[in-house]
């Protein structure tokens, strides 16, 4: 069974990227609240002002200008194909809280620091539900191959079970190919292209989505996305999978 869906799946946005669009949009808001020609108090309310006809924008549009510049955008991780609406407001207000006391250290210290793998989210990003993504999308293809011969491919978000539920709020392919195997959940994990191999994440499957990287296998963590390079391994339950 397959649900049609031809949007090409995103990629998410480097920590340079990142950084260097959070210096930007810093020192946009800095600028004018310091040059601007009024008042202590009306330099402080056009810094304001800034931050907010910013996030407006990047409310509607998903990219505030130092995303522009750096060709990245805001999206909820629910809809990462629309720009991120409501989630915008929340993120910055998050972003405010950490940015004050530490004059916008500690936001751009998070980016440094953020996950390494899957969507690369910040703490704020996570309590708002959005992800940055680079505004290039990936052409490439990935193929899973499964222990007993079969092949398909995954250029699109693809969720994979024995009889694979559309996850709300996101259009995706669904993809019937472990019927017979009763260690695979009905709707086991999701499956995204990036650059380099595959994000999965494990959709709180009953016997688990297992791993292969450079340290060995592990469990995901369900819900968390991964991705899982080229040539590796990835076990739905007990159905192993090479990455291709």
């Amino acid at each position: 069974m397959w649900v049609a869906d031809s949007a090409p799946s995103p990629i998410p946005a480097s920590r340079r990227r990142r950084v260097v669009s959070g210096i930007v949009d810093i020192a946009i808001i800095a600028a004018v609240g310091i040059l601007a020609p009024l008042s202590p108090a009306g330099r402080l309310a056009a810094g304001l002002l800034t931050a907010a006809l910013m996030t407006l924008v990047q409310a509607l549009t998903g990219a505030s200008p130092g995303q522009l510049l750096t060709s990245i955008r805001l999206r909820r991780a629910i809809r990462p194909a629309d720009p991120p609406g409501a989630a915008a407001a929340e993120r910055a207000w998050l972003f405010t809280l950490a940015a004050l006391p530490t004059f916008g250290v500690l936001p751009l210290a998070m980016v440094v620091s953020m996950e390494a793998g899957g969507w690369h989210r910040t703490w704020y990003d996570r309590m708002a539900g959005t992800i940055v993504v680079a505004k290039e999308r990936s052409p490439e293809l990935v193929r899973v191959a499964t222990a007993n011969g079969r092949l398909f491919t995954v250029a699109q978000p693809t969720v994979v079970g024995r009889a694979p539920d559309p996850l709300p709020g996101r259009a995706s392919r669904l993809l019937v190919d472990f019927q017979d195997d009763p260690s695979v959940s009905k709707t086991h994990a999701l499956l995204e292209p990036v650059r380099g191999g595959v994000l999965i994440t494990d959709l709180y499957s009953t016997n688990g989505t297992h791993a292969e990287d450079a340290h060995g296998v592990h469990r995901l963590t369900p819900g968390r996305a991964q991705t899982v390079e080229r040539g590796r391994r990835v076990y739905f339950g007990d159905a192993e999978c090479t990455i291709q």
